[in-house]
């Protein structure tokens, strides 16, 4: 239920779920990196990058062991 939850939380906040499991590094570097792809499809239209790695993040959060 832990894993399931961490990875609802990813889906609305990147970085949430791996905050919540105790991994306060990776929370941090994925919130950057994926709010960094979001803003950038302001000047790119290529939106397949950001979505894949919001994707990644979540299925992270999901199998990544607690802390």
């Amino acid at each position: 239920m832990k894993s399931f939850l961490a990875a609802i939380l990813s889906l609305f906040i990147p970085g949430l779920g791996q905050l919540y499991k105790g991994h306060f590094v990776q929370a941090i570097i994925w919130f950057l990196v994926i709010g960094a792809a979001y803003g950038l499809l302001y000047w790119f239209v290529f939106a397949l990058v950001p979505i894949v790695l919001h994707i990644i993040c979540i299925l992270q959060a999901y199998f990544m062991d607690n802390e």
